[in-house]
């Protein structure tokens, strides 16, 4: 299926696997955010590079890395490849303003993490098709999540 009004250049490259789920990625991550309960920060600017759409420091369970590190994409791709992630058949990228909220195959994310990642401008939250994994990307090129991806990368 095509989806001419897919501008996104890594969505294009990936066209045939991407499903739409909704057509304003920002409008429906914001409704998901408050329908799935998870925290918000008290303030938010979007100025901070260090803030995330979730207040991690209240999640029940919170992991985080910096991973903006030369040479270590395939590390990472390692990491994400042993992670619980790979449970999901799929997942869902939020992107930014007019742009649609996709679901793609795992895989081919894991396979591509940084080319993704990058795609979205380095600010995204990805969820499995079951919302109970959630990873978030602040413009810091810090990966929060609410399970382990790099080993003892746990805040608590």
């Amino acid at each position: 299926m095509k989806h001419p009004h897919i501008k996104n250049w890594k969505l294009r490259e990936i066209i045939k696997d991407v499903e739409i789920i909704a057509e304003d990625s920002i409008e429906e991550r914001n409704e998901l955010l408050v329908e799935l309960n998870l925290p918000e920060p008290a303030t938010f600017t979007g100025l901070n590079r260090e803030e995330t759409n979730i207040d991690w420091s209240k999640m029940p369970s919170y992991y985080k890395f910096f991973f903006d590190k030369k040479g270590w994409e395939e590390k990472i791709e390692k990491w994400l490849e042993q992670s619980v992630l790979t449970k999901s058949d799929r997942i869902i990228i939020t992107y930014g303003w007019k742009e649609p909220m996709v679901s793609i195959p795992t895989k081919l994310f894991i396979a591509d993490w940084e080319g993704f990642i990058k795609s979205t401008l380095w600010e995204t939250i990805i969820f499995s098709t079951d919302y109970k994994l959630i990873m978030e990307v602040s413009r810091d090129y810090y990966l929060h999540s609410n399970f382990e991806i790099m080993p003892n990368s746990k805040v608590f």
